[in-house]
């Protein structure tokens, strides 16, 4: 056992307890995504840009829930503006004011969003959007990125992690199911793309122009470089083929006010939101062009198409998510993008001093770490980095106080955080790199 697993293990015997009593009821940990060997941290308490776990460990959240915590934790507007919607009700069987209030500065902001639905989470948004590009479109397939994470449905869960000897070859990939109970009839229906490859992607969407109803794409923000040039080609050949673009914005909107599509200069025909928008609460959003959305507006003949939820637009969700809009202002973004920007440059300094093998990736306040040689351009470089060893420097920064995503993939920042905590980190990776 290393040094490092035994100091885990003694600083956190409360967080040990809890997963093993969790388990006598719970499938595993209580969510796939917490899990870490040998177990997961159990939290107590968040407060600004740090977490305190059971035991009293306090740790600097580099993790902010999957980026979702764009303003910490404890953020005293969101506090206010969830306590005043609770106490005029929960759910009141009506449209409640906030929700309307949400859809406005979301297509304030986004200036391909001229309309918006709400849902329960990303994966419901995908759900939808996919449906309504297919259903408008009507061709059946689905086209999608390999290593792209769209959510947790039949038609998107396919080639997000797939075995490379697997996958086919690097410009056609094959479909592989993400999971177990993947229908057949999806995997059919799934076109592969590879990442970064503009004459593969041109030759398989030419190929199958007649059958694919819509791209998806998952720009997989501070986690592959991606070259702005190959982020417009796709919106350039899709519109060319006549194609629709669902533009993945789940992680992506962190990057400034109009999201990780103004970064790029594309205007895509659906966008699909998540994460930050819901200020902490569960939440999923797509919106796009109104000639597109407005086949949901129920107010006259019917379209065909529906989209609802019990919990869709839920009031507090949407309270706290425009109290997050609201305070993630040009400066704000200016202020996390900086930090990102100092953060990368410290890391690199670290990494080329120490002739590391370690690839980082850092756009706007999120980043990644993969310890692989160069060059990392796709799902298949990843899948080449040394897992062991992104574990055991996550363990070590863990105990020397800095929370960092156990796969080392999708870290983020938040406003609270300054040049102290970003410093910090750079320190606790450079020890780590010594053990």
């Amino acid at each position: 056992m290393s040094q490092d697993l035994q100091r885990y293990r003694e600083a956190t015997p409360e967080s040990r307890r809890r997963f093993e009593a969790a388990r006598a009821s719970t499938a595993g940990a209580v969510k796939g995504a917490y899990f870490h060997a040998p177990w997961p941290l159990s939290m107590e308490r968040g407060e600004g840009c740090h977490l305190v776990d059971v035991d009293g460990n306090r740790y600097v959240d580099f993790n902010n829930h999957h980026t979702a915590q764009i303003l910490g934790h404890g953020n005293a507007a969101v506090s206010a503006a969830v306590q005043e919607q609770l106490e005029r009700g929960v759910v009141l069987g009506g449209q409640a004011g906030a929700e309307v209030e949400l859809a406005a500065e979301m297509c304030r902001r986004v200036a391909s969003v001229e309309r918006i639905r709400f849902t329960n989470s990303g994966t419901e948004a995908t759900l939808h959007a996919v449906r309504l590009l297919r259903g408008v479109s009507g061709r059946p397939r689905v086209a999608k990125f390999e290593g792209a994470y769209h959510g947790s449905h039949d038609a998107v869960e396919i080639s997000v992690a797939p075995p490379l000897d697997k996958a086919g070859p690097a410009s056609a990939p094959v479909a592989v199911a993400g999971t177990g109970g993947i229908s057949p009839g999806a995997l059919a229906e799934a076109l592969i793309l590879p990442y970064d490859d503009e004459a593969a992607v041109e030759a398989l969407l030419k190929a199958h122009r007649h059958e694919v109803g819509c791209v998806l794409l998952d720009p997989k923000y501070g986690i592959l470089p991606q070259r702005p040039e190959f982020v417009r080609f796709v919106r350039e050949i899709t519109r060319d083929l006549d194609m629709l673009l669902m533009f993945d914005e789940i992680v992506g909107f962190r990057m400034g006010p109009g999201g990780l599509q103004a970064h790029y200069g594309i205007d895509p025909d659906v966008t699909t939101f998540g994460k930050m928008v819901g200020g902490g609460f569960p939440v999923g959003a797509f919106g796009g062009r109104a000639d597109l959305m407005d086949r949901f507006d129920n107010t006259g003949s019917p379209t065909g198409f529906s989209q609802s939820g019990t919990f869709s637009a839920h009031p507090v969700t949407a309270a706290a998510g425009l109290a997050t809009l609201r305070q993630l202002t040009p400066e704000a973004f200016d202020h996390l993008n900086g930090l990102g920007e100092r953060l990368g440059a410290g890391l690199r300094e670290v990494f080329e001093r120490r002739g590391a093998a370690v690839e980082l990736v850092v756009t706007g306040s999120v980043f990644s770490f993969h310890f692989l040689e160069p060059p990392l351009r796709t799902w298949r470089d990843m899948a080449r980095g040394d897992r062991g060893r992104g574990s055991r420097v996550f363990l070590s920064v863990l105990l020397q106080g800095c929370l960092l995503s156990h796969s080392m993939g999708m870290n983020a920042l938040s406003l609270p955080m300054e040049a102290g905590h970003v410093d910090g980190l750079v320190e606790a990776v450079d020890r780590a790199l010594d053990a």
